[in-house]
């Protein structure tokens, strides 16, 4: 089948070293997918941004549509040109048989505009648990969060990422996920734990990720080393310049902003705990990127139990105890590698969803 993606910020993922400070989970598990599919046997495409590459290039054996400049256009007037112009002829053009969407925004109503004038499918696959709650979806402006809800209830396929998003698209939407976690085509890693000295962050600066909240954790602990990377979210630049007078105040603090994704994964591989501060996320990438190296995690969230249940870290409900489990972790031995990593490996390898794509195009290549 003709597959393609369409998101607007993985230019730079898929071609690397742009300069462009934008990588996020959403885009990573992306990138992961197209290479599945493609072993799959089938075609795969992207629809993204103008950066100035030519329209049609070919990135990692896919083809990647041109949809507008990210700075183009009037402000109030660039939503409809050159945006959503921009995106329709750039769908167009890629001809595919099945339109993937991943993350809330106003993508999945257009792919349902297009439906009425093309054969064609699409699927919404969930970027964040908030994607399933009316009114609370991460898209700032009230427009783009009717147009998001519009597409996601007559899209042919959701994907959700654990079993709450199960229930909250079913609670608020009455309709039926399929769930298929995120994975990491990657082999595990395993480093001397003597090399592992940081404490680590790892995100987008944005409000529901709580980034003072780890600030303050480092002031508590100055015997520790932390680092905190990742740009600001959209509509964030004033959080991220908060952050960064904080954590010009603790010397045991570094914060990095955005970092290439090969320069993030040397961090991982001196990571000796994983902090997440979040107040709710959906299935963080940064887990797995953990995971694979046995690096315990310490989380405010825990999709579907599975920290705790496996003795992945600790789940935290607490500052207190967020300090607390940060110092257990760093005790040498306290997490041995060896159980996190091969439950990283019989669970997130590229084997373990492969199955369950193979279904899902399956159900869409069925006539309706």
């Amino acid at each position: 089948m003709r597959i393609c993606f369409v998101s607007m910020t993985i230019y730079p993922v898929l071609h690397g070293g742009t300069g462009i400070e934008q990588v996020g989970g959403a885009e990573m598990q992306q990138v992961q997918i197209a290479r599945l599919l493609r072993r799959m046997g089938h075609e795969v495409s992207f629809v993204t941004e103008d950066h100035g590459q030519p329209d049609g290039e070919v990135l990692q054996g896919c083809t990647v549509y041109k949809a507008y400049p990210p700075a183009a256009g009037f402000p109030g007037l660039r939503f409809l040109h050159p945006r959503l112009t921009g995106i329709w002829r750039a769908l167009c053009r890629a001809r595919a048989d099945v339109y993937y969407s991943r993350a809330a925004g106003v993508v999945p109503a257009l792919l349902a505009v297009l439906r009425r004038f093309r054969p064609l499918r699409y699927v919404y696959a969930a970027a964040h648990d908030s994607d399933f709650i009316p009114g609370r979806e991460c898209p700032r402006l009230a427009r783009d969060r009717w147009l998001f809800r519009h597409g996601l209830r007559r899209a042919d396929a959701v994907v959700v990422q654990n079993v709450r998003q199960k229930d909250l698209l079913q609670a608020h939407y009455g309709r039926e996920g399929v769930l298929i976690r995120n994975f990491l085509d990657l082999e595990r890693r395993s480093l001397p734990e003597a090399e592992r000295t940081e404490i680590l962050w790892v995100g987008r600066f944005a409000s529901f990720k709580r980034p003072m909240v780890f600030v303050e954790l480092a002031r508590r602990m100055p015997a520790l080393r932390f680092t905190m990377i990742g740009p600001p979210a959209s509509g964030e630049a004033a959080l991220f310049e908060q952050v960064a007078a904080a954590a010009a105040s603790v010397s045991n603090l570094r914060l990095l902003g955005f970092q290439p994704p090969a320069d993030v994964e040397r961090h991982f591989d001196r990571c000796r705990t994983l902090v997440s501060t979040s107040s709710t996320e959906g299935f963080p990438n940064v887990f797995l990127q953990a995971m694979r190296r046995g690096i315990p995690i310490v989380s405010f969230v825990d999709p579907d139990g599975m920290i705790a249940s496996h003795g992945l870290g600790t789940v935290v409900t607490s500052e207190a105890e967020l300090e607390a489990a940060v110092r257990a972790s760093a005790v040498p031995g306290a997490f041995p590698p060896g159980p996190i990593q091969e439950y990283f490996a019989a669970n997130f390898g590229p084997e373990s969803v492969a199955e369950r794509y193979r279904a899902l195009l399956d159900a869409l290549e069925r006539p309706q």
